[in-house]
């Protein structure tokens, strides 16, 4: 009798033992997008925890930070104002490059200018 006894209980043992890793295997099929429900022994989709929230195990899902329009707005006015601030700096070192090369080359005069031909001018 203490025989049957022990191969039930042993038999039990082995059972729970299976099951329990079963189910970890069950687990661990599930994508990355996906969770083990306990209730309908199945994977199911996390989009589903946006739609039912209090859905048990949807702690599990892991989603991606929502960013808010404002976020948009601002990188285009930051991409906007460095773009302009960079077009206003190239235009500036151009105009005083320009600048400083007109003064460099021009010319000192090496006769007086006379308005009218007069000794020095023979024609």
């Amino acid at each position: 009798m203490a025989v049957h006894i022990l191969c039930a209980l042993c038999g039990l043992i082995i059972a729970s033992v299976a099951n329990l890793y079963g189910v970890n295997g069950q687990k661990g099929q599930c994508s990355s997008l996906e969770f083990w429900s306990a209730d309908i022994d199945d994977c199911v989709l996390c989009s589903t925890c946006k739609q039912y929230p209090k859905t048990p195990s949807c702690n599990t899902c892991k989603f991606p930070p929502v960013e808010s329009p404002d976020d948009d707005v601002w990188r285009v006015a930051a991409i906007f104002s460095f773009s302009v601030l960079a077009v206003v700096l190239v235009v500036a070192v151009l105009i005083i490059g320009v600048m400083l090369h007109q003064r460099n080359t021009q010319r000192p005069l090496r006769e007086p200018i006379e308005e009218t031909t007069g000794p020095l001018y023979q024609a």
